[in-house]
């Protein structure tokens, strides 16, 4: 097999790289270049509201360098869950970048749209010939929360991405996909070892993660042999390390060794990872194991209704040594004076998290507590509208304020309100609703392709 060179430019698209790097790595002739473009960490809002967390002016740069690169150099840009979450206005809100570029620079090409956007009555067909699964301990899927769903994508393989080469694009903005297919696609497209495709993919997916030292995101450089890959940095200032290489391996995975993938399974326990030179790693040994059937993940969201937030800071040492029975009390005084105005307590959510005291582990938190002179509360409070939000919120913030607590000394003022205005709507809330496996029969089915003349 022919060597094949990649160019991961960023763990994310609009987390910015060198140009350094990488015009660096546009000088090592690449066959393609790549970024992936989301994730689902920072939670189901951004699919819920259809918005991206990365700033425009951001990713239009990236981007702007990556598609100029690619037409210079007549290779193809591959962009992976496109916009963060990968429906259908992130994809929107990302050729609305790619147009106006190619406007602003003169250029002219071919555009592939691979959309992941799930319609209900697919799903619906899918759960009733029992394709889909949970993908953990949660719940199986039913048609109401189906039908309760406000956007649900599903996370695409490599098929598409080659289907979108195939039939000639330059530049391919695909929806939710695996991080590592969009840079497993070409590879294996061309006949690649699956086992070494997929491993190399795995590790440049994120970027400069594999690179020290760690200033930020870069540009790194995948090359893929018949028998081994080597990655090493875009950037001359930075080096590859084994244990870097070999960590990231690790990432974002429950097993050490067995990666899943639409297809079937990377298995890297007789992976040997040689610091080749100063600057870069050599791995050999990765396999591949195919699955009897294919399966993507799907991931929907439903709403919950309107978030309004209050924060405020905790000094009086009375009250932090009291605060978990305060904090109760209030929850009491807010239910009763809620109740009064006519709202069930089925009709709003209040969460408060004490930031000092359990906030990020709460129950489950397993270190021994030490005393602390400050807290943090944060509270808030979700309802169907922004009206009852505000409203609901507005008492817990006086009852946490003004509720009386053994040993108080002042008539008033138990918080330290950073802000004014000190309630903060917050906007759209949404949960998690659908986190399953969904069987296919065709890899191609769910995800549908534009081909659009730039």
């Amino acid at each position: 097999m022919t060597e094949i060179r990649m160019m991961a430019t960023s763990g994310m698209l609009g987390y910015g790289f060198t140009e350094e790097a990488f015009r660096n790595g546009l000088s090592t002739d690449p066959d393609f270049i790549a970024c992936d473009c989301g994730s689902m960490d920072p939670g189901p809002y951004y699919l819920g509201a259809g918005i991206p967390f990365v700033s425009r002016a951001a990713v239009k740069r990236d981007l702007w360098l990556m598609i100029e690169g690619g037409i210079e150099r007549g290779i193809p840009v591959l962009l992976g869950s496109a916009g963060g979450a990968g429906g259908d206005p992130h994809i929107a809100w990302t050729m609305e970048i790619v147009r106006e570029i190619a406007a602003e620079a003169g250029l002219r090409f071919t555009a592939a749209v691979i959309h992941a956007e799930q319609d209900k009555a697919f799903l619906k067909q899918k759960l009733e010939a029992g394709a889909i699964e949970p993908l953990g301990p949660i719940a199986d899927l039913t048609m109401e929360e189906i039908d309760r769903s406000h956007r649900v994508v599903a996370m695409m393989g490599p098929e598409p991405f080659q289907k979108a080469i195939a039939e000639g694009a330059d530049l391919v903005v695909a929806g939710r996909s695996s991080d590592a297919a969009i840079y497993a696609a070409i590879p294996t497209m061309q006949g690649a070892d699956p086992g070494l495709a997929w491993h190399l993919a795995k590790v440049i997916e994120c970027g400069a993660q594999v690179a020290e030292p760690r200033t930020g995101q870069d540009c790194i450089l995948g090359k893929l042999a018949d028998d081994h890959f080597t990655v090493e940095p875009g950037h001359p200032d930075k080096r590859v390390t084994r244990m870097r290489v070999a960590a990231h391996t690790l990432y974002e995975n429950p097993s050490p060794h067995r990666l899943i993938e639409p297809d079937g399974v990377l298995d890297t326990s007789e992976a040997t990872y040689e610091q080749l030179t100063e600057r870069s790693v050599k791995v050999t040994g990765s396999r591949f194991e195919r699955s009897d059937r294919y399966t993507v993940k799907l991931e929907g969201v439903r709403r919950l209704g309107f978030r309004t937030a209050f924060i405020a800071g905790v000094r009086d040492p009375v009250l932090v040594d009291t605060i978990d029975d305060f904090i109760e009390a209030c929850r009491g005084r807010v239910a009763g004076e809620v109740a009064a105005l006519g709202i069930g307590s089925d009709d709003y959510r209040l969460g408060v998290r004490v930031y000092g005291k359990d906030a990020t582990m709460g129950p489950r938190e397993p270190v021994e507590k030490t005393a602390s002179h400050e807290l943090g509360i944060l509270a808030d409070v979700i309802a169907e509208d922004e009206e009852t939000s505000r409203t609901i919120l507005a008492k817990a913030r006086y009852a946490l304020l003004h509720t009386d607590f053994p040993g108080r000394m002042c008539i008033s003022g138990n918080l330290a309100v950073p802000f004014s205005p000190s309630d903060l709507p917050v906007g759209e809330a949404y949960e998690f609703s659908i986190w399953h496996t969904m069987a296919l029969d065709d890899p191609l089915e769910p995800f549908p392709i534009e081909m659009v003349e730039i």
